[in-house]
């Protein structure tokens, strides 16, 4: 059954990311809804971490089900050489934690898991499996709509964990330009697993860091996300794209 979603998925690259998208997404909330509180002393986090595994889960059941695994960049560290590529986005992330960090022992060290926790959810179901069926679309196109994807998925904190609205938009364009650069990011390096680890840093600081982050940084970010998204994408080595499952793929280029 998983096979024959797959193949109906991948024959339309837009319908596709959009239902794939949604499904991770209804994932998160209905598994944060269906938990009773979990915030033991020694792991405050706890909660919130296990839904975010929880959504990881069956994003890696969907990728393997539909032999995409390899090609959402879950199965290998892709080309470490281009890992700096990223060190942009380490350096915002450290500016914003230029403050420093603030909480107690079991805070910042349940954060770390907790942070971790989100960015493998994120990037797995974002980079990984949207990302990769919107790939017909071509490199930009595809980034861009999984970047809004990303983007307008961050209104479930306002719909269903009453985050206040002025709040949740402006968060749906930082995460919307921040999807875009780790998209041209693994399609540049071909792994998700190094945007896991800037994923999880950068929350990781501007969370934990005291205080609201400053508005240019905030704009700078933006800024230099979708101008190192558009570079990366730009420079991305051109890789087949996979037909659905059970279809005939013409032979390669010799």
């Amino acid at each position: 059954m998983l096979t024959r979603w797959g193949s109906r998925v991948r024959r339309n690259p837009v319908l596709g990311a959009v239902g794939v998208a949604v499904l991770w997404q209804a994932t998160i909330v209905v598994v944060a809804k269906s938990l009773p509180p979990m915030e033991p002393g020694w792991f405050p986090q706890l909660g919130p971490t296990v839904v975010n595994l929880a959504g990881a889960v069956v994003v890696l059941v969907l990728l393997r089900a539909w032999g995409m695994s390899a090609a959402g960049g879950v199965t290998s560290l892709g080309v470490t050489a281009r890992w700096p590529a990223l060190l942009p986005v380490a350096a915002l992330a450290g500016l914003a934690a230029l403050p420093g960090i603030e909480g107690s022992t079991a805070t910042l060290v349940g954060g770390v898991v907790l942070m971790l926790s989100i960015g493998a959810s994120e990037e797995l179901g974002s980079r990984a499996l949207v990302l990769e069926v919107a790939r017909p679309l071509g490199p930009v196109r595809a980034a861009g709509l999984t970047a809004v994807l990303f983007g307008v998925g961050h209104l479930d904190n306002w719909l269903f964990f009453d985050a206040p609205l002025g709040n949740t938009l402006w968060q749906v364009l930082e995460a919307g330009a921040f999807g875009f650069c780790l998209c041209g990011a693994r399609l540049y390096i071909g792994s998700i697993w190094p945007l896991v680890l800037v994923h999880g840093l950068s929350d990781y600081l501007e969370i934990y860091s005291p205080g609201k982050t400053p508005d240019w940084l905030q704009a700078l970010g933006v800024v230099v996300d979708l101008a190192l998204g558009l570079v990366l994408l730009l420079r991305a080595p051109t890789v087949p794209v996979p037909g659905p499952p059970g279809a005939v793929r013409p032979p390669a280029p010799s």
